[in-house]
């Protein structure tokens, strides 16, 4: 803190908070800056004290936060549309070998920043081009679908009684979170138990996070329903390489390439024969006896499934 800062708690707690004072405009333009690029200006996110770590650029973290207090008045937005309409977020990912090796960490913002979803996001973006996604507002805490035997209140014997209808497919944001309990698939993405104060998530990549998002039920009727869109919205459900090119461009919104549109098509192929002759995994895969209850529809849903796994789906480029 600067040295005219005040010593004792209360006087330190009115200190941080008046809007004149040039730290709080710069813990919050650090905070937006993390949200975007995955680490702040300051890394220590949750110290910007004499403990933390040095701004990478002191200068722009200054500047920002001085535009953010003076010129925007506290406008969150203003701040965020100028820092994603500038050139150094709208920089190329790709890493030469070069860059690579002068900046491993991107410290200097010479190319773009790839950060992972957070652990709400990946769910909500499934959720989303599968069309399942609920946009009802406010209310109570829901229940989604989670693994039998993991929430236990032996306090007060209450069960997770999983939601009806759209509630189930609600924002991640209205998961009831039970501390010591926590939505599984969510602490697989780096989510938080909040038994204690977390002021920042510290991100990774691990096998577990893949067989969430390919075995856990909540991503499988995501699958689902993106293959059901996907032939319902394709100009010709017939020809594969429609369908997919038709999905690609549900979940990313661009064109697939033509290597991409081979590799899925030889997995729509191989997925196809399989359950050609297995009408029991056919069943098993659409989950119910219906019109869906076909080979090629199952078929649909792994590549549907594949897509959602993409890197570039769950990464931010």
């Amino acid at each position: 803190f600067p040295q005219n800062a005040p010593r004792n708690r209360l006087g330190l707690c009115m200190w941080m908070t008046d809007k004149r004072n040039p730290f709080t405009s710069r813990t919050m333009v650090n905070r937006l800056w993390e949200q975007l690029f995955g680490e702040g200006l300051v890394e220590t996110l949750e110290d910007m004290g004499t403990q933390g770590a040095a701004p990478s650029n002191k200068d722009l973290l200054d500047y920002l936060a001085g535009q953010f207090r003076n010129t925007d008045a506290w406008s969150v937005k203003k701040l965020l549309k100028e820092i994603v309409m500038s050139a150094t977020y709208r920089e190329d990912s790709k890493v030469t070998p070069e860059q690579l090796a002068k900046d491993p960490y991107n410290k200097w913002l010479e190319r773009g920043a790839r950060v992972r979803l957070s652990a709400e996001e990946v769910r909500d973006q499934a959720l989303s081009v599968s069309g399942l996604l609920s946009n009802k507002m406010f209310g109570p805490p829901v229940m989604p679908w989670q693994p039998a035997g993991i929430w236990h209140s032996p306090y007060n014997s209450n069960d997770w009684e999983k939601s009806k209808g759209a509630d189930q497919y609600r924002r991640a944001l209205y998961t009831f979170w039970k501390r010591t309990a926590p939505y599984p698939s969510m602490i697989a993405f780096d989510g938080v138990s909040r038994e204690v104060c977390t002021a920042r998530r510290i991100l990774t990549n691990t096998p577990l996070q893949a067989l969430v998002t390919l075995n856990d039920s909540v991503y499988l009727e995501a699958s689902r329903y993106l293959a059901y869109r996907m032939l319902r919205e394709s100009a010709d459900k017939k020809n594969a390489e429609k369908v997919i090119s038709k999905g690609y461009q549900l979940v990313m919104l661009k064109p697939v390439s033509r290597p991409k549109l081979e590799v899925l098509k030889h997995l729509y192929d191989t997925a196809y024969q399989q359950y050609k002759n297995d009408p029991d995994q056919t069943c098993a895969i659409i989950g119910v006896a219906d019109s869906h209850d076909n080979p090629s529809t199952a078929a649909w849903v792994i590549v549907a499934g594949a897509l959602l796994n993409l890197d570039e789906v769950v990464t931010k480029n």
